[in-house]
């Protein structure tokens, strides 16, 4: 696999913790993905969304999703992974709403503007697939 190699459970987990930004796929009878802020909370992925747009309805069918967290090395904050060239998280699952009585617990923003509808949910994960690339590998002959 020209050396790459999974991240451990405890670079996984550091990885999601140091990283706040993904991208949320959704299937349907056209593929659509997102830029997303998330957070890592309590072993758990979470996001929060306007209640609207095109992302809402491909919800409203499946909540079936694939979430796509990348870094490059120079950006990590992790040791083992800062020798690296990038590193990859990718979480396949269900979205699960979170009800405003358990947004303490996720640790969703509070005092959203009075008219804006806001949601947040959680990822069900059912799939976990790391990656992290070691920094010899090279791309269209361009080497680290």
């Amino acid at each position: 696999m020209n050396g790459m190699r999974a991240l451990t459970e405890d670079e996984k987990e550091a990885f999601l913790k140091d990283n706040h930004g993904g991208v949320l796929a959704f299937a349907g009878d056209k593929p659509y993905c997102i830029p997303i802020h998330y957070a890592y909370t309590k072993g758990t992925v979470v996001f929060e969304m306007l209640r609207a747009g095109r992302k809402i309805e491909y919800i409203n069918k499946s909540r079936k999703v694939c979430f796509s967290v990348w870094q490059e090395a120079a950006q990590s904050n992790i040791p083992s992974l800062k020798k690296e060239r990038w590193s990859s998280v990718i979480l396949e699952g269900e979205l699960e709403e979170v009800t405003k009585d358990k947004w303490d617990y996720y640790e969703l923003p509070k005092g959203v503007p009075e008219g804006i509808d806001m949601v947040g949910w959680i990822l069900k994960v059912n799939t976990v697939g790391t990656v992290c690339a070691p920094a010899s590998l090279s791309f269209g002959g361009e080497t680290a």
